[in-house]
């Protein structure tokens, strides 16, 4: 029996590049991978980039919110205290203004007239810096319509040498009557007709009115080169004493 040698199966042969396509697709996918990785990194590295400018954004606006606000409430606290000062600086203008000696009824009109035109913020700072004449010129303005007080003159006399005249005055306004004594300037006249009108007074005097109360004078005059004639009191100002 005799054997016949079977030839072993050829190799099977690659195609020629198959090794090569492969690296080449290899490589191609390593880089597409290293591209993804890349975009990744960046996309990511971007959105968080964006997410902090958002963020930042965000508190500088909160910022400046916040500054904007302290901005405000420094220039409303400016105001205000320009506003206190500008008050304070006029009520104290005011009350070195109304004195006892401008207390005449032409000037205590014309205050009083000012005075009701004022703001409430700035009579309450008068109150703070003068309270005993804003109080005073208050019960005037509300007295002076009706009369704020009577002059009346009680005797007239003559003598070898000289005239008497005595008067009385009394507060006769509900609003001032009571709240204060008051110091009141009173002018005396002589005169030969029946009224002072463009006659100049023969003695002027300040006598004090109680609170409530009422305040009399007495005048001693030379005798006026007219035989006959009439004589009277009137009041031409007042003023809280003590004041």
């Amino acid at each position: 029996m005799s054997y016949v040698p079977t030839p072993a199966p050829a190799p099977a042969q690659n195609p020629a590049g198959s090794h090569s396509g492969l690296k080449v697709l290899t490589t191609i996918g390593a880089a597409l991978a290293v591209l993804f990785l890349i975009l990744s990194v960046v996309l990511g590295l971007t959105a968080h980039s964006r997410s902090e400018s958002a963020r930042q954004a965000q508190s500088d606006a909160q910022s400046l919110r916040e500054k904007t606000k302290e901005t405000e409430t420094e220039t409303a606290t400016t105001r205000t205290k320009i506003t206190e000062a500008t008050n304070k600086k006029e009520a104290q203008a005011w009350c070195d203004g109304l004195t006892s000696a401008k207390a005449d009824f032409d000037t205590l009109d014309r205050v009083a007239r000012d005075y009701s035109s004022l703001t409430a913020t700035r009579r309450e700072v008068i109150g703070q810096i003068c309270p005993q004449k804003k109080s005073f010129i208050e019960a005037y303005a509300k007295d002076t319509a009706q009369g704020a007080l009577k002059a009346e003159t009680t005797a007239c006399s003559g003598g070898a040498s000289s005239a008497t005249i005595s008067g009385s005055i009394s507060i006769t306004g509900a609003n001032l009557a009571g709240a204060s004594a008051y110091d009141v300037t009173v002018e005396v006249y002589l005169v030969p007709g029946s009224t002072t009108k463009g006659h100049q007074p023969v003695d002027k005097q300040t006598i004090t009115v109680p609170a409530g109360g009422t305040g009399t004078l007495t005048s001693n005059v030379p005798l006026p080169s007219f035989d006959s004639g009439s004589c009277g009191i009137r009041a031409v100002s007042i003023w809280p004493s003590g004041v």
